[in-house]
């Protein structure tokens, strides 16, 4: 009686693990896109940071994009979207006036001391897993998710 029980029971275990893996091994893809989607993020949060840190000391915006092309070294910087801006207070209303583009003045950027400077980064992460999570995209056709971030900083 037992073989007879032992004998049905041997395709269950294939049967188990046909039904389990594909679920497995999208689970490890899905973690492994993961991954390296927070890697890139990271990557450009640092990059973002670098170039906020140096705009706030007065540098142009030249400057701030080769300190950010050198501070994100695992990120494709011919693909990063940059935005400089600068905004100033208004002491009369109490408020801040509307982001500018950040530009150049005797050698230094034109925002003024007390200014906020905003470092914006765009950034087309591509998937490595292809078509399995390109449903997730941005653009399903290229395979990309669309990484932004944005650094506020005073100008000193």
């Amino acid at each position: 009686m037992y073989r007879a029980v032992r004998s049905r029971q041997r395709g269950t275990t294939t049967v188990e693990l046909a039904i389990v893996a594909p679920l497995l091994i999208f689970l490890l893809f899905g973690i492994i896109e993961f991954g390296l989607m927070v890697k890139d993020l990271v990557g450009i949060n640092q990059a973002a940071r670098e170039g906020a840190r140096t705009a706030a000391v007065g540098a142009t915006p030249a400057t701030i994009s080769a300190r950010i092309a050198g501070s994100a070294p695992t990120i494709d910087t011919g693909q990063l979207t940059t935005l400089y801006e600068y905004r100033s207070y208004d002491e009369d209303s109490s408020t801040w006036g509307n982001w500018t583009v950040l530009g150049t003045s005797d050698g230094q950027n034109n925002a003024s001391d007390g200014d906020q400077i905003r470092i914006s980064l765009e950034y087309p992460h591509q998937l490595v897993t292809g078509g399995v999570f390109a449903s997730l995209a941005d653009d399903p056709e290229q395979g990309t998710v669309s990484l932004e971030t944005a650094i506020i900083m005073r100008r000193e």
